[in-house]
């Protein structure tokens, strides 16, 4: 006697509701992973958007780990921390950087900005003219800030228009590689706002001989 067909029919629900469920948790998974490795482990391991801006001479970086801040310092032979953020004795990465400086005999100096970048033009300059002097005494500097990404920027866009005469679109697009957001003009606007000001107090300082005609701005291609 023949089977029904019926009870040999795939009951597909069943399986289906499996595979949806095994796909959820390997999404968690995955998801877990890049939340546990870019918020917990990455700044750990890696020192946070490090790069040369000067092979040998000029670095930049967000604010390092404590884990990593005295052995990247020595490893990159560092003789002046340029810091453009405001020390707190109660953050524990300015604590230990502070004791790795102080470890290693290295001078650190800071140079107040805003998160955005903006801020006293004067500290600019300052920032500027403390890595031009350091460069032509053949030490190396890391420059600094939170993230790495808009004090930093600015000051290292500032430093390689006026010093190295690199074209503002150039300037831009370093920017860009470390996580600016060129969606927010409020950096580009208040450099290009403010450097007649910063070359002016830099003619003042001694970093160029004279302010550039025409003026950099910074904007991309």
């Amino acid at each position: 006697m023949a089977l029904d067909q019926a009870d040999h029919a795939p009951k597909p629900r069943k399986s289906v509701g499996r595979l949806f469920l095994t796909i959820g948790v390997i999404v968690a998974i995955i998801g877990g992973g890049i939340w546990l490795w870019e918020d917990v482990l990455e700044d750990r391991l890696i020192p946070k958007r490090f790069g040369v801006v000067v092979p040998g001479s000029i670095y930049r970086s967000g604010q390092l780990s404590p884990t990593l801040i005295r052995k990247t310092l020595a490893r990159h032979e560092i003789d002046l921390v340029v810091h453009l953020g405001v020390h707190d004795p109660l953050n524990k990465a300015h604590v230990a950087e502070q004791a790795a400086v102080e470890s290693l005999g290295i001078e650190r100096r800071l140079f107040p900005l805003r998160g955005d970048g903006t801020g006293d033009i004067d500290n600019y300059a300052q920032a500027i003219a403390a890595i031009v002097e350091a460069r032509d005494a053949g030490q190396r500097v890391l420059v600094h800030c939170a993230a790495g990404s808009y004090r930093t920027g600015g000051v290292i866009a500032s430093y390689r228009m006026l010093l190295e005469g690199m074209p503002p679109d150039e300037a831009w697009a370093e920017m860009e590689q470390y996580s600016w957001n060129s969606d927010i003009p409020i950096l580009p606007d208040y450099l290009n706002s403010h450097m007649a000001q910063l070359t002016e107090k830099l003619v003042q300082l001694g970093v160029i001989e004279r302010v550039p005609e025409p003026l950099p701005v910074l904007a991309s291609d």
